[in-house]
C-alpha cells in the first residue's frame, strides 16, 4: 500500500490509470472486510 500511495503521489501524469482502477476494484474491497473485522475486536 505504501509503495502505491509513493507512486500515485509522485509520478503524476506517470501512473497506469487502469492499474490504479483495477487495484481500487479488485485489491481494496477484501482490505475492507479484514480492516473492520479488526475494528470490531477494539474495545
Amino acid at each position: 500500500m505504501r509503495d502505491m500511495r509513493n507512486v500515485v503521489i509522485h509520478e503524476y501524469f506517470g501512473i497506469n490509470k487502469q492499474i490504479l482502477w483495477d487495484t481500487i476494484q479488485t485489491d481494496l474491497p477484501p482490505l475492507v472486510a479484514l480492516l473492520q473485522a479488526l475494528l470490531s475486536r477494539l474495545p
